[in-house]
């Protein structure tokens, strides 16, 4: 497609792959998606935004993810600060855009640039991490401004990669080792469960795309990292099974008050950004904590924030892409198979996590998980090479 298409296209696919890979750094991100916006509007006059992958079988569940935020916001109990949230959604357009611009060649160039970034961040991590952020206290999260921002983002990066470095052809791919074997070190020493969870999940699709065999030996594998790992990490993954842990049963008390939330406003939610707000009304009395950000879920979260046509929204677009994506593998071959896998991998991983966390909504999250969505998706559609 790109290569058919002039410059302006060419400079829209580049500023969007500078976007995705500094989303970890929303003050250099967000000027480059003013740049990017500019860019599309140069391509859009000179006629090159025709034909190509759009994305289509996600562009159903994406507007009407679109229409059921809208009527959220009209009917929330606070009008002005949820139609404030509204322009937000414009980032969803990253999906289709991203099945558009970005090609072999593109795809190539963001993985460079992706691994790039993720060695830096790793790095950084792991600088931390030896300088006392070892324990749930004091916690390595990058330049970013929460651990499990950047757990995240280094989880979608991690499987990209890993992905790509296993899949597509090429000798230079090994230089991904780096980045790749960073980035996971990076995430255990987050002791992020939610992010090990999908770290764990998406590893076992990779087996399953890439050498099923592994399957069998994944139990073994899984043995020998764990006796490898750290007691910190350890102790870590144990308490994810402990009710009377802290962050546990504060999470199980946020989903009481999320489920009372939901069958007290069914069909619109209580409004965008309205769960906070609220969440002292709905609070159980022996709850951890008066007030917290979110319902660390990502469709508990949005059913209790903006209904359950937006969860079933956000399900049908799930369901829409791991259904195009995994149909589309068997018959790609090289750098469009091996896309595909990353994004298909990726997304899971992001998603397993985001049961734990509230990821979608997370803007350096969200941008990188947008865009490497719509890659696998456009892939799919542009078909065999």
């Amino acid at each position: 497609m790109l290569s058919r298409a002039g410059l302006p296209c060419a400079v829209a696919a580049g500023l969007l792959v500078a976007v995705a890979v500094t989303s970890s750094r929303l003050g250099i991100a967000n000027p480059l998606l003013a740049l990017f916006l500019a860019a599309l509007v140069w391509a859009w006059r000179r006629g090159e935004l025709t034909g190509g992958p759009w994305a289509r079988p996600l562009l159903g569940p994406l507007a009407f993810f679109v229409a059921t935020s809208l009527v959220s916001a009209v009917a929330s109990l606070d009008l002005v600060e949820s139609l404030d949230g509204l322009p937000r959604h414009l980032i969803l357009a990253f999906v289709p855009l991203a099945a558009f611009l970005i090609d072999e060649s593109w795809w190539r160039r963001f993985v460079v640039t992706l691994g790039i970034v993720t060695t830096v961040l790793a790095v950084w991590g792991i600088v931390q991490f030896l300088q006392g952020a070892d324990n749930l206290d004091n916690r390595i999260q990058g330049p970013m401004s929460h651990y499990m921002i950047y757990s995240g983002w280094m989880l979608l990066a991690v499987l990209v990669l890993l992905s790509d470095l296993l899949l597509r052809p090429g000798r230079q791919r090994w230089l991904l080792l780096v980045p790749t074997a960073g980035g996971s070190l990076a995430i255990l020493m987050s002791l992020t469960r939610n992010a090990w969870a999908g770290l764990a999940v998406g590893l076992l699709l990779l087996a399953a795309v890439w050498r099923r065999w592994l399957l069998l030996a994944y139990p073994a594998i899984a043995l020998v990292i764990w006796l490898a790992l750290p007691r910190t990490v350890l102790d870590r993954a144990f308490s994810a099974v402990d009710p009377r842990q802290h962050s546990n049963y504060d999470r199980l008390c946020m989903a009481i008050s999320g489920v009372q939330m939901v069958r007290d406003y069914p069909l619109t939610g209580v409004g965008l950004g309205m769960v906070t707000r609220l969440y002292p009304l709905y609070r159980r009395d022996d709850a951890p904590r008066w007030k917290v950000p979110h319902l660390h879920n990502n469709p508990l979260q949005i059913a209790a924030e903006r209904g359950l046509p937006a969860l079933g929204a956000y399900l049908w677009l799930l369901a829409a892409f791991f259904a195009s994506t995994w149909r589309a593998l068997p018959g790609l071959r090289g750098v469009r198979r091996a896309a595909v896998a990353s994004s298909l991998v990726a997304i899971l991983g992001i998603t397993v996590a985001g049961l734990f966390e509230y990821n979608f909504w997370s803007a350096p999250v969200q941008y990188l998980t947008l865009v490497v969505m719509g890659v696998g998706v456009g892939m799919a559609e542009r078909g065999p090479e």
